[in-house]
């Protein structure tokens, strides 16, 4: 799949402005619910705090004139700060554990304050609830530096420690063997357990149904305390492996769900590859590392005053606007 472009038909914008619009997923992809009002601010303790939050309403504009070509997994859906994969359960069904392994990207900005993040997690798509731990990456003092983290929404990220840039992480999210309500997060770096761990996590029988829901492996934009975007950083190419969930691969359960990371001005940031032939690997890549979903002061994480009501759909039609693809409102 190819875009050159994401074009918006100004008849059907100015209809969505008099009606107001909710949240919207791309057909046949994943319904992406309205943001909360909720504030998932975190504790990094880097040199300013992150916040990783669940899956929110892509917001869409028209893209700028040079917008790069790239190619993607049929039924990519767009996210303002998720690119990777999503995998949900089949009815009735419901996902215990997730894990994968990828290596710590050594990242470069152009601005000082720019991030990179990469995780594994469960929930955060239908639901406001999320496990998740993993790796985030900034600048400072010119070099790059990770940390590994975890996070059960909403409560605050924990950061255990810093890791090598380069360096090979494997996560498992499960509940522990002894107790249902007790969960495990275990990580190895390059193959070895470290002494710093994270304590066994006491979720509610609630709670664990509702992180269910969903298995995420994410290459993410993380967000300040304020809900606004950092500015990106450039990772490069981040390779996941070994993602597996309820111990299948990514591929044979479920419903799997590629996402890639959007502009606000519509122009794909990272895109994520085809899932290799194992079923369980595949990668994120930085499309244009030029444009930044960061603006400072541009994006707002509680959006039900622009958006206060029902949903957007978003079709692909293809061999059209220069063989390209045009994304149209349908509600």
């Amino acid at each position: 799949m190819k875009i050159k472009s994401i074009k918006i038909k100004s008849q059907i914008l100015a209809l969505a402005v008099m009606v107001g619009l909710g949240a919207c997923s791309l057909t046949n992809g994943v319904p992406i619910p309205t943001a909360t009002n909720q504030k998932l601010a975190s504790a990094f303790e880097m040199s300013r705090n992150f916040q990783h939050k669940r899956m929110p309403m892509p917001y869409f504009q028209e893209p700028q004139s040079d917008n790069i070509t790239t190619t993607l997994p049929e039924n990519t859906q767009g996210s303002e700060n998720w690119a990777g994969y999503i995998n949900t359960p089949n009815t009735g069904e419901s996902y215990k554990s997730v894990s994968g392994s990828w290596t710590v990207p050594s990242i470069s900005a152009n601005q000082p304050d720019a991030v990179a993040a990469q995780w594994i997690g469960l929930g955060g798509v239908s639901s406001s609830d999320l496990l998740q731990m993993g790796t985030i990456e900034e600048i400072e003092n010119g070099q790059p530096v990770a940390k590994v983290f975890w996070e059960e929404l909403p409560s605050t990220a924990q950061n255990i420690m810093t890791v090598p840039i380069g360096a090979t992480i494997s996560a498992s999210i499960a509940p522990s063997t002894d107790s249902s309500s007790t969960w495990t997060l275990t990580f190895t770096i390059n193959g070895n357990t470290p002494s710093q761990t994270i304590p066994p996590v006491t979720l509610s029988s609630d709670y664990a149904q509702e992180i269910g829901t969903s298995a995420e492996w994410i290459s993410e934009d993380p967000s300040n305390q304020n809900g606004q975007l950092y500015p990106l950083a450039n990772m490069g190419s981040v390779t996941y492996h070994s993602a597996m969930v309820n111990g299948q691969s990514l591929k044979s359960i479920g419903n799997v769900q590629p996402v890639a990371l959007v502009s606000q001005n519509g122009n794909v940031l990272i895109a994520p590859s085809e899932l290799g032939s194992d079923g369980e690997s595949f990668s994120t890549n930085v499309v244009n590392s030029a444009t930044s979903t960061g603006t400072g002061q541009g994006y707002r994480r509680n959006r039900s005053q622009r958006f206060p009501s029902s949903w957007i759909h978003i079709s692909i039609t293809q061999g059209s606007q220069d063989d390209g693809f045009v994304w149209t409102w349908e509600f």
